[in-house]
This record gives structure tokens, C-alpha cells and sequence, in this order.
């Protein structure tokens, strides 16, 4: 039998039934099977649900793959062959709809999807309106920014008069860790190509978005400090330092935020503490709070205090607090949960996710 010559739609039918895996293995059969993934892939079928996969850090020499540690059979590894060029030494800030956000080490933004090898081009981080490039190396390798303290300060807190701060100059080098949080594609841009990308940046953990149409990261003015981002039933929803949960709605060619839930009266203490957002496997809102002790000494005031954003030596983790968001008497509230059922909670640098713990 010909197996190349059944037709695209039966193929079609067959690969939506395929885990991630089988999906990779159903591709390298032939040049018409491939085509049938890529035709479903960019219809948005995407392959069957199944445990999460652990992707494993390490200092190979091979930078055309990449290795994962799966549960759906028996904790087997498996390696999957990576996009050009190599990305094994960029930093994954987000994902969202099956696409990374990932920084490469001149600091260039990509949206990137690991199983397809798609990759869309951000805007620079120039286009912010306070960072400048500074000239390359003589070999031709990008140097670093200057970061406008003025002009940062006169977007965010335009009703204050701005210090004249000189500018800094930052080193490629300290630019990912020090100024990227976090990116959440709102968007999948399978398809038509259309992204639309929410950051929190440093310092002091600020708000941008990029459209495709816009070309360039547009400011979202705030007081706050954000600790997440998610996007939740169709709509942004950030977690501010101080506990306030904001969402934010179309405002013309911007967006707007109205608050949730208030900030929180927990004293300075509950502010030292990172809070993630997270869907729950039942759709609820989930709030967690993860308590450091700092690794830097009493004496180091700058243990507790997130506005350095730098990211060296994490502090020791005490303990978790977690909360699902409800509706009270008067408007939405955070209520404690003290079981998580059925559910892994995943907790990592920047986000947390929820998975089913097992598979009976």
C-alpha cells in the first residue's frame, strides 16, 4: 500500500489524534505527511493532551536538539531537533498558545515555536523610548544599552518633576536576567502571522505590548510594579507587588486596567513576596505567594526589595500560599485553599501552571 498517497484530510484525521511526540515521528514519515501536520498545525489543531514534558538544561555541544524528560512512558527521554539559528543559548521569558518569547544574547526578541521551527521577529527594545544601543564591538557584537532615566521617569510619573540621572550604561550581558520578567503571547499567530505580546520589564517591572501593526513596544503608564501576567478567559490580568489585581480592557489603541481586587494591607513583609498568577484545572483564578528568606545577609536592605530586578543567586524558598479568586458580598476576594485536589502546581522563575497529578 502507498501510504504517502492517502489523502490530506484522512492524514489530517489522524495526526489531531497524535500526542506531541507521535506528531514529531508523523512528520519525518514524508514529504505528504508533512504537509498534512503543517496544514493542521496552521488550521490550530493542535496534537492530543498529555503530561507535561521537563526541558533539561545542560552544556552540551550539540545545539541542533534538545532534550525532555517525559511521563507518558515511563520517564524516557526524548530529544527534538531544534530551529535555526540555535536557541539553546536564549532566554525563554513566556509562552502561551504553543509560542516562547525568547531573548538571544544581543538582547533581540523572538516569538518562537519549538515544534514547528516557526519564528516571528519582535520589535527592538529601543523603540521602548528609554533604552539606546550602544555601538557595536569591533568585531561586530552588540555592546549593550544606555537606559534614560528621565525619560522612563516622566512616562510612568509624569506629574513629578524627573531627576537628571545620567544615563546608564548596561552591558549586554546583565540585559536579559536584569530586564526581561516575563512575555505572554495574548495572541496565537499560527496562521496569519498577526502577534500580539504583553512584557513586564525592568526596572521596576513595567508594562508593553507589541502588535504586529504597531511595530514597536507601546508603554502601558503605571504606578505599580507588576509581579504576572496571564491571560485568563480572553482577558490580560496582571498581579501588582502590592497585592492589586488588575485587568485591563481596549481603550482605543491602548488599554486601560480597572482594579479587581485591591491591593493588599498585609504590611511590608507581604510585599517581599513573589505572587504568581495561575489558571486552575477547574478554570478558577489562582493567586500564590511564595515566601524567600534572604541568602544575602540582615544587613543587605536590598534582599526583600525587587526593584534591583536582578535575578543572581535565588533566595531559599519557606513556604507557598495559595488562593482562588471568588466573588463575595462585596465584589471579588481571595479565599485560602489548603488542597490542590487532584493538581501539580509547577513553579518556576517567572510563571506557574497547573497539571493533573495523575493519569487514573
Amino acid at each position: 500500500m502507498d501510504w504517502a498517497g492517502l489523502s490530506v484530510d484522512l492524514l489530517i484525521q489522524f495526526v489531531v489524534r497524535l500526542t506531541v511526540i507521535d506528531w514529531l515521528k508523523f512528520r519525518g514519515v514524508c514529504t505528504a505527511w508533512r504537509h498534512a501536520a503543517k496544514l493542521a498545525l496552521g488550521s490550530g489543531r493542535r496534537p492530543k493532551p498529555e503530561p507535561p514534558w521537563l526541558m533539561l538544561a545542560g552544556r552540551r555541544t550539540d545545539r541542533t536538539t534538545a532534550s525532555f524528560l517525559t511521563f507518558s512512558d515511563d520517564g524516557h527521554r526524548r530529544t527534538a531537533p531544534l530551529p535555526e539559528p540555535a536557541i539553546q543559548i536564549r532566554m525563554w521569558i513566556g509562552s502561551a498558545h504553543g509560542w516562547v518569547v525568547t531573548a538571544d544574547d544581543e538582547f533581540s526578541l523572538h516569538l518562537l515555536n519549538p515544534v514547528t521551527g516557526a519564528q516571528l521577529r519582535l520589535p527592538c527594545i529601543t523603540t521602548m523610548g528609554f533604552f539606546h544601543a550602544l555601538p557595536r564591538t569591533e568585531d561586530g557584537r552588540a555592546a549593550g544599552f544606555l537606559f534614560h532615566h528621565s525619560s522612563f521617569l516622566a512616562l510612568h510619573w509624569p506629574e513629578e518633576r524627573a531627576s537628571a540621572f545620567p544615563p546608564d550604561e548596561l552591558p549586554i550581558d546583565r540585559m536579559p536576567l536584569r530586564f526581561l520578567r516575563k512575555a505572554v503571547p495574548l495572541r496565537d499567530p499560527s496562521g496569519s502571522g498577526e502577534y500580539f505580546v504583553v512584557m513586564i520589564h525592568g526596572p521596576k517591572f513595567k508594562l508593553v505590548f507589541a502588535r504586529q501593526r504597531d511595530a514597536r513596544w507601546v508603554i502601558l503608564p503605571s504606578a505599580y510594579q507588576f509581579h504576572d501576567a496571564i491571560l485568563y478567559r480572553g482577558q490580560l490580568y496582571t498581579m501588582t507587588a502590592c497585592g492589586a489585581l488588575l485587568v485591563w480592557e481596549p481603550d482605543g489603541e491602548t488599554f486601560k486596567s480597572r482594579v479587581a481586587v485591591p491591593e493588599h494591607d498585609e504590611g511590608e513583609e507581604y510585599v517581599s513576596f513573589k505572587k504568581y498568577l495561575a489558571e486552575s484545572l477547574d478554570g478558577d483564578l489562582v493567586l500564590i505567594w511564595r515566601e524567600r528568606r534572604s541568602s544575602r545577609g540582615e544587613d543587605d536592605s536590598s534582599a526583600s526589595d525587587e526593584d534591583d530586578d536582578d535575578y543572581a543567586e535565588p533566595d531559599p524558598t519557606v513556604g507557598f500560599q495559595v488562593f482562588v479568586l471568588r466573588e463575595g458580598c462585596q465584589g471579588s476576594e481571595w479565599k485560602e485553599l489548603h488542597d490542590l485536589g487532584g493538581a501539580a502546581l509547577f513553579i518556576g522563575y517567572n510563571s506557574a501552571v497547573f497539571f493533573l497529578a495523575t493519569t487514573t
